[in-house]
């Protein structure tokens, strides 16, 4: 162990004539520790609604939306080989969508709905449904569906549906019981097909599960009077975060209206990034509070140290011990706090998110707090702060390695 390393620790530790230093250390490791989990449960939060707001999104909407709205899309099928051909290597699937709205009709309740007919076995390889769909076995029963009509059976005489958790609770409905629709073009809104609910749809964002109802591709064909048309191609991509990039190349490619998912939610997923700025301001503060408590008390170490110094220096000790003696110090602090504060960042997040203590508004979108454990985020957290120890103990370390032996003995005495 190198001598200043050893001096360090034995400063940091509580003597007969150092108490009082020993807790001003205690309290500047307390308040790393404090603004080190402060700063991890902070991005923890921000990362998880970012993490969790993307991840339903892209359940309510594939990562690129190539459609011809209202009249539909002929042939989709030599449109989706084409796209195939053209964006291969970043497309991981294509799937074919029918998007309408209608009024929905429960006993006596009617309700606006959003009407979206899917191929459950296509859109799983364009972005899963089955975690957000209750039971998953439901996605099957439209699947069997689409098989029926292309193997030319005859259609069942009530097709099948899953309705958003809120429109369930609007109209009143449960699993297994029969809603009625609004019949497409028609003039009299009593005009209307019966659809037995199989299943739910919770996405957890309130605007999709309060309207949409899925159904197989081939009843909303039928339903809408499309004949083999739909409305457009639903696109997954390997790298979603670049789906913008793809929009913009296939709308110059194609006649085709596209959007990417983002574009859908801009003006939250911009307001988020704001908010990410105004946090990291924050963030800075509490980091730089924290600087300068450690400066404060390694401050503290070298006016009580002059006597010490001097002895040392006596002895044959470097200017470059010395100071990396003082040095040393907010290293400790700064490794000590950030490991505290660690540890103590993942009890809180464990209790924010096993407790709902704050119930978010409907802005939100969400019900909970969102949290995840990103090993990046601890990891950069805890350097940061080791850094701004080492940096808030470096000028008062200069001053210590300054310090003469003779004006030292003449000093403040303080105990080795």
């Amino acid at each position: 162990m190198a001598v200043s390393t050893f001096i360090a620790r034995r400063y940091m530790q509580a003597g007969r004539n150092n108490r009082f230093f020993s807790w001003i250390s205690f309290l500047t490791i307390a308040g790393v520790a404090i603004g080190v989990a402060a700063m991890i449960v902070v991005w923890s939060v921000i990362n998880g609604f970012e993490t969790e707001l993307r991840k339903r999104f892209l359940a309510a909407n594939a990562h690129v939306m190539a459609y011809k709205f209202p009249h539909g899309m002929a042939n989709y099928e030599k449109w989706a080989e084409d796209i195939e051909k053209d964006f291969g290597p970043r497309i991981r699937g294509i799937s074919p969508f029918i998007h309408h709205e209608t009024m929905a009709r429960k006993d006596t309740l009617l309700h606006a709905v959003l009407i979206r007919g899917i191929n459950p076995e296509l859109r799983e390889k364009v972005q899963s449904l089955a975690f957000i769909t209750t039971p998953p076995e439901a996605l099957n029963i439209l699947q069997e569906e689409i098989s029926n009509r292309a193997a030319g059976k005859t259609e069942a005489e009530i097709p099948s549906v899953i309705l958003g958790t809120g429109l369930m609770s609007l109209v009143g409905a449960q699993i297994g019981d029969i809603i009625e629709l609004v019949q497409p073009d028609t003039q009299n809104i009593s005009d209307m097909k019966k659809f037995k609910v199989i299943g739910t749809y919770d996405s957890g964002l309130k605007h999709y599960d309060n309207k949409l109802v899925l159904m197989s591709i081939a009843t909303a064909q039928s339903f809408f009077n499309l004949g083999n048309k739909v409305i457009g191609l639903e696109i997954g991509m390997h790298e979603p975060w670049k789906s913008q990039e793809l929009a913009e190349e296939m709308s110059a490619k194609y006649s085709l209206s596209v959007r990417e998912w983002q574009s859908f939610n801009r003006p939250l997923f911009e307001a988020m990034q704001m908010e990410r700025v105004v946090i990291l301001l924050i963030t800075g503060l509490v980091a730089g509070v924290a600087g300068f408590n450690i400066l404060t008390t390694i401050f503290v170490a070298v006016s009580q140290r002059q006597r010490d110094i001097s002895i040392l220096k006596a002895l044959g000790a470097s200017n470059r011990q010395i100071m990396m003696t003082f040095i040393e110090q907010g290293v400790y602090v700064g490794v000590v706090g950030s490991i505290i504060g660690m540890i103590l960042a993942v009890i809180i997040s464990k209790i924010l998110e096993r407790y709902q203590f704050v119930d978010l508004p409907d802005l939100y979108l969400l019900a909970k707090l969102p949290m995840t454990y990103d090993w990046w985020v601890y990891l950069s957290v805890g350097l940061v702060s080791i850094v701004i120890a080492v940096i808030a103990g470096f000028f008062p370390a200069m001053i210590a390695s300054k310090v003469n032996p003779v004006e030292g003995f003449r000093g403040n005495q303080g105990a080795a």
